[in-house]
């Protein structure tokens, strides 16, 4: 057996967890916000996610020894993102008494990475005038300046809604919900649209689920938020 081949035997394990993914999503989605049901399937959720994770990068390495160096540059910017997220998923309900440990030092440095892998991938897109590279480049550098303000307002001693790491859990799960969905969908629309446009099919599979995290966002955000702040408590600069 070939090391080509070696890794190629972790196409499954990924597809297996994708598609638990994508179930365990839908369910969670369903049920009661955190029920003991809903907290079980969620954490089984995030184990599907952990083996993505795990899997992906024997994939990208892959992807790499083909000699397709732009698209593994881009699945690995893509599985940051999807770490960054599956992280924040976690910490904001284990640490929602904490935010100081929520915005420790891991996210601080994962949320770095991200950015400046968001910065190659839209300079990859702009040279190639590949405009999917540029667009989802344009999350690294946003999610980064969004967690550097929010440590920068925390250390002045700004204020935190109550309910904080609420949005915070929820809108990690919908980045990792449109994560599943563009793999999904890549596989899944070429093959039910086979006389169809492939660049018109990508550019649905791709900025289609991006759209719908944005709108489901914004209405979790109307459903959920809060118009009170409160203190930042725990947290030193």
């Amino acid at each position: 057996m070939t090391f080509e081949q070696a890794l190629q035997l972790f196409v499954p394990l990924h597809v297996i967890g994708g598609t638990a993914a994508l179930a365990l999503f839908w369910i969670a989605a369903v049920l009661k916000k955190g029920s003991p049901l809903h907290r079980r399937v969620g954490q089984a959720y995030l184990a599907a996610m952990l083996v993505i994770l795990i899997t992906a990068i024997p994939l990208i390495a892959l992807t790499w020894m083909r000699g397709n160096v732009v698209m593994s540059v881009f699945l690995a910017y893509l599985t940051a993102l999807i770490a960054i997220s599956c992280r924040n998923t976690l910490a904001a309900i284990r640490f929602r008494e904490d935010p100081a440990r929520f915005f420790g030092r891991d996210v601080q440095v994962l949320a770095f990475v991200v950015g400046l892998a968001g910065v190659a991938v839209i300079v990859l897109g702009l040279t190639r005038q590949a405009w999917i590279l540029v667009g989802f480049g344009m999350i690294g550098p946003f999610l980064l300046t969004a967690t550097g303000k929010a440590i920068r307002a925390r250390r002045r001693g700004a204020v935190l809604e109550p309910r904080w790491w609420l949005k915070e859990h929820y809108g990690a799960v919908v980045a990792n919900g449109a994560a599943t969905h563009i793999a999904f969908f890549q596989i899944g629309m070429s093959r039910l649209f086979p006389n169809a446009d492939l660049g018109v099919i990508q550019n649905l599979a791709w900025f289609g689920p991006l759209v719908a995290a944005f709108v489901a966002a914004a209405w979790l955000n109307r459903r959920y938020g809060v118009q009170r702040a409160q203190p930042i408590e725990g947290i030193s600069s």
